[in-house]
């Protein structure tokens, strides 16, 4: 069995916990890098570590689920090296490819000649449709579904349920809402909602 650890102490990270051992992998440990007092103890039975102490070329996953994680992954950058998990229970269909450092949780459905980014997390039931395009640190939650032949930006992040139909241009730095059904083109760094969805604030960063 490959070792992995995993960043973050959160709730996810024992999420990731149970994903990474049931599909092969054996987490070393968490490591922690805001929360010192942390540092010392144990999650899951796992020792938790500070960046400082993981081990040089060390792979790694990033269990955030904010579109932040860019900040930590940056962090580790030159330390970490970064695996690619799809859960047992996903299907990613051939000839997609999943760029470093991206999960697809359980039950998860990717289409033929998707192209997934780099530390991308799709989360549980996520759909994703054939020929989409999803760039880096995109964040899909459970149960989204992303129709064929469309474009998310970076750093996106969309919600619980969130629809968004085909053959559309998602920009970087969006915020889609639990929820919304997205008909047209979005533009960069908007919060979108509703049924159908429309903007509902501009100049967003992060979420």
């Amino acid at each position: 069995m490959s070792s992995i650890y995993l960043l973050g102490t959160g709730l996810l990270a024992e999420e990731f916990f149970a994903l990474a051992e049931t599909s092969g992998l054996a987490v070393e440990a968490f490591v922690e890098n805001l929360e010192s007092e942390k540092i010392g103890r144990t999650l899951c039975d796992r020792p938790i570590i500070g960046v400082e102490d993981l081990p040089r070329g060390a792979p790694c996953l990033c269990a955030l689920s904010t579109t932040k994680r860019r900040r930590y992954i940056d962090q580790v950058a030159g330390r970490a090296t970064f695996v690619t998990l799809v859960h047992p229970s996903s299907t990613v269909l051939p000839p997609t490819a999943l760029g470093e450092g991206t999960v697809a949780s359980t039950g998860v459905l990717v289409g033929s000649r998707a192209q997934i980014g780099r530390h991308v997390f799709l989360n549980r039931g996520v759909r994703v449709g054939h020929h989409a395009r999803i760039g880096d640190f995109v964040t899909i939650q459970p149960g989204a579904n992303i129709a064929g032949a469309g474009e998310i930006g970076d750093d996106t992040y969309i919600g619980m349920g969130a629809i968004v139909i085909e053959r559309l241009k998602i920009g970087r730095g969006v915020t889609i809402a639990a929820g919304a059904l997205v008909k047209h083109d979005v533009p960069d760094h908007v919060l979108v909602a509703g049924s159908p969805a429309v903007i509902k604030k501009r100049g967003v960063e992060e979420h």
